[in-house]
């Protein structure tokens, strides 16, 4: 299944349960090439619990790493060829 999550958000249960389907955590996603990570989250990262960062991430989904690919438990975060590739199984 494919998700746009920019035009299909994301509720903060929906990425919680997924995040934790496939044990990674908001940082563990955080996009921190993002501008809206350089002007709203880098600051105060280290203050932020993560029910804090799974709110701003479905508020404004550039904080995602892109692609999150998930697949059978298994995850590739952000763009790599070959663990795309294997998680499609070709």
């Amino acid at each position: 299944m494919r998700r746009d999550y920019f035009k299909e958000r994301f509720t903060v249960e929906e990425l919680r349960a997924l995040l934790g389907e496939i044990g990674l955590t908001p940082r563990d996603v955080l996009s921190r090439r993002s501008r809206s990570y350089k002007a709203r989250v880098s600051d105060r990262l280290d203050s932020l619990i993560d029910d804090e960062l799974l709110r701003l991430m479905v508020e404004d989904p550039t904080l995602l790493r892109r692609p999150l690919a998930v697949r059978d438990g298994q995850a590739v975060v952000g763009f790599d060829r070959a663990g795309l590739t294997e998680l499609a199984g070709e």
